[in-house]
């Protein structure tokens, strides 16, 4: 598949439930033309139990962990086709138990430090490395069709306004899929996204956004989509 082609994204794992037989899980897994997949569940039941419910069978090239914490990264065990993750440069002990685990499943690991990019069937993908030196989160960026992509929340290290603006305009981001930062427990990050968020074409907020800034965005903004795990978001 080229680039030039359209992208659909299967939204396998969230907090909110959108197909029958489907169960929500506290983690985000998204399959992406069948060819890349970002994160993997909280565990190998959720992950094959809702791939089999949608009449998915995952097979990607590719996996790419957001962020190590096991919930993220709990289905890994249900994936024999994939050789290689992609993780953030991460030293703590989630960092460490998630390479433990990749090295008794004989997986390489590939580990982002900064900026870096992968060609695939689907085109460029490029992996954006934030956080601090110890904490690392990966975004995923696809320049061809101007989606970001967060597994877990985006401004919980691009806190300040500026430097969200600055971000999303040196990216040229058009949409946006995944984390906006805001937990159920803390909503108050989502307040600075707001004008960002006006501005864009799409925006499909998932794991790491919090139900109750889901559904102020989804009722305000008519770009904003209210979608969850058994979601297909697709985009030319």
């Amino acid at each position: 598949m080229n680039a030039s082609d359209k992208l659909a994204i299967s939204v396998i794992c969230d907090n909110e439930v959108k197909a029958p037989n489907v169960e929500g899980d506290n983690s985000i897994s998204l399959l992406i033309n069948d060819e890349l997949l970002i994160d993997a569940c909280s565990s190998a039941n959720k992950l094959t139990g809702n791939s089999k419910a949608l009449g998915i069978n995952i097979k990607p090239r590719l996996l790419v962990v957001t962020t190590p914490v096991n919930h993220h990264w709990g289905g890994v065990n249900a994936l024999t086709g994939v050789s290689t993750v992609i993780m953030p440069v991460d030293n703590t002990m989630h960092g460490f138990e998630l390479r433990s685990k990749l090295e008794e499943l004989g997986i390489d690991v590939i580990e982002v430090g900064g900026r870096e990019k992968v060609r695939l069937g689907l085109g460029a993908v490029e992996l954006i490395r934030v956080g601090n030196r110890r904490v690392g989160e990966l975004l995923i960026y696809l320049p061809s069709h101007n989606l970001l992509i967060s597994g877990c929340g985006l401004n919980l290290w691009l806190i300040k306004d500026d430097e969200l603006a600055r971000f999303f305009k040196e990216l040229d981001v058009r949409y946006f899929v995944g984390g906006l930062g805001a937990t159920s427990i803390s909503e108050y990050q989502g307040v600075l996204l707001r004008h960002i968020i006006r501005n864009l074409s799409g925006v499909y907020p998932l794991h790491g956004t919090g139900p109750r800034l889901r559904r102020e965005l989804v009722s305000n903004y008519r770009n904003v989509h209210d979608v969850g795990a058994g979601s297909v978001l697709r985009f030319r």
